[in-house]
């Protein structure tokens, strides 16, 4: 099946992650409970180069994050960043092998990279969100 859009490709992609435990993993959206999953599309210039016959190279960069259990308990909050390192690991070892995200027609994926290792973004008591900054350079055919 194509994909339709840049984000439809880049959900498909990551609910392959053998990493993922069992829980939602959304769009533009995480609810207030763990455990979910969440990509969102961050702000940035998205051409880096415009060729003469019309084609770019051009990034996307989004954020992975999720809804964890939380608490004072330093053990479970190692485990929350132990999954961001080994996610990370994931995330460079899969473009190491040169597999990317499915684009939609006339574009090509070139580079998956991680551009900030994964952090607690905000904590109540029981569950924080930690999220991990992602970027994915790819060809845009004129």
């Amino acid at each position: 099946m194509a994909v339709k859009s840049i984000i439809d490709g880049v959900a498909e992609f990551f609910k392959d992650c053998p990493l993922l435990k069992p829980g939602a993993l959304r769009v533009d959206a995480l609810g207030s409970k763990p455990l979910e999953y969440v990509i969102e599309v961050g702000i940035f210039n998205p051409i880096i180069e415009t060729y003469i016959d019309g084609s770019s190279d051009r990034r996307y960069q989004f954020n992975f994050g999720s809804r964890e259990y939380y608490s004072m308990d330093r053990v479970q909050n190692i485990a929350n960043s132990t999954f961001y390192e080994d996610f990370a690991q994931w995330v460079e070892d899969q473009a190491a092998a040169g597999h990317f995200p499915e684009l939609p027609a006339g574009m090509h994926p070139e580079k998956l990279s991680v551009l900030s290792p994964g952090y607690m973004f905000d904590e109540a008591l029981k569950n924080a969100r930690y999220q991990i900054q992602l970027e994915l350079i790819y060809h845009k055919e004129a």
